[in-house]
């Protein structure tokens, strides 16, 4: 066997080849960029209540939105976020009864059988002028593959 066919040496990867080529591109040119030839950094957002997250969730977040609190919060959240405003809870709510009605066969198996799908479903019938009980609040663990579908 030879010494080549029993070599634990790897090849490199792409990204170690693009590496080594501007390392090499950079030593060959007599011109180095000034500090005044790059674009200034943007400055942070500033994100109302970003200290009521985790640390490492701070990355993650575009902006956060203050909704009336009335048990259909989390709907009144993701309409509000996605540029419809927090009214559009009740409209949020017949999209996603559509499109559960739509694909029920695969969200009967998303979420292991038809209870669980029958339960989400009902949680979106709700009157719209009082307080919801919590068995009508958003469960995104859930209900976050229905919105995903439908929206993005």
């Amino acid at each position: 066997m030879k010494r080549s066919e029993r070599s634990t040496k790897r090849d490199p990867s792409y990204w170690e080849y693009v590496d080594v080529y501007h390392s090499v591109q950079n030593s060959n040119t007599s011109i180095r960029p000034s500090a005044s030839s790059f674009a200034p950094p943007k400055p942070a957002k500033m994100i109302p209540m970003l200290d009521q997250f985790p640390l490492f969730m701070h990355g993650f977040i575009e902006d956060v939105v203050d909704v009336k609190a009335d048990g259909n919060c989390g709907y009144r959240s993701v309409s509000a976020l996605l540029g419809m405003g927090e009214e559009c809870w009740a409209m949020m709510h017949n999209k996603l009864i559509k499109e559960l009605g739509k694909w029920s066969q695969d969200y009967i198996k998303i979420f292991g059988g038809t209870e669980r799908y029958e339960q989400l479903r009902l949680s979106l019938h709700v009157d719209g002028l009082s307080k919801v009980s919590m068995d009508k609040w958003m469960d995104i663990t859930d209900m976050g593959y229905v919105i995903a579908s439908r929206f993005f």
